[in-house]
């Protein structure tokens, strides 16, 4: 997808703004009411209970390029794939962000949870999309 911001404000949408886009009420652990967030090298959902659920732990993180996720929301780091977001300029005010999900090797019944995140990334992705005011 292509978003109408410079890489670093692609960016910064992406990683510190995540709790004003994220859907947690379709895509979380915790329900609908629960607050998304990265912080200490790990991305969080806390629910309206102080009920904290670690989704992912950085594996890389590159400000206005990259970041790199061990990622396994609802189970724990031993089950984890790996998430990639890219931030490539295109032009002065554009940015391509990609995402690429890998690493399925690792992750109990593995083919399954793929096809689940092959419907559930675009959703999630046009959330994204829509808060930065982008273009599919």
């Amino acid at each position: 997808m292509t978003v109408p911001h410079a890489p670093e404000q692609a960016f910064e949408g992406f990683t510190d703004l995540i709790h004003l886009w994220w859907p947690v009420a379709d895509y979380g652990v915790l329900g609908g009411a629960a607050h998304v967030e990265f912080e200490d090298r790990v991305l969080t959902e806390t629910s309206e209970q102080d009920e904290i659920s670690i989704w992912a732990e950085i594996l890389e993180w590159q400000p206005a390029r990259l970041v790199r996720l061990s990622w396994h929301p609802g189970s724990g780091p031993t089950a984890a794939s790996e998430v990639e977001v890219e931030f490539l300029p295109e032009g002065a005010e554009r940015t391509v962000v990609r995402l690429t999900h890998s690493g399925w090797h690792n992750v109990p019944d593995g083919e399954a949870a793929r096809t689940r995140y092959v419907h559930g990334w675009p959703a999630v992705l046009s959330k994204y999309s829509r808060f930065m005011g982008g273009i599919r």
